[in-house]
């Protein structure tokens, strides 16, 4: 059986989530599903990133990204937002 990873959100995600229209916010809770099992999935879909500060993994669901961290047996999710807008935090 595969490692589980417990799945947080916070706030900021949450906001950014309710902001997004029903059907992505679908297809972004689907993505999120990934992570419990494999949140060191292979490129291109999930991706870490170079750099200081939080969100150092990436879950692309098109057009959006999702900014998350590993913390043991956690993946804290951060951010999700459009792909041209989630790096300017």
């Amino acid at each position: 059986m595969p490692a589980r990873f417990r799945v947080l959100l916070t706030p900021s995600f949450q906001r950014d989530l309710e902001r997004l229209p029903t059907d992505v916010q679908e297809r972004v809770l689907n993505g999120i599903g990934v992570l419990e099992t494999s949140p060191f999935a292979p490129p291109p879909r999930i991706k870490r990133l170079k750099g200081k500060g939080v969100g150092q993994w990436r879950l692309e669901v098109w057009p959006y990204r999702i900014r998350y961290d590993i913390e043991g047996s956690a993946v804290v999710l951060y951010r999700v937002r459009h792909r041209k807008e989630i790096y300017r935090d």
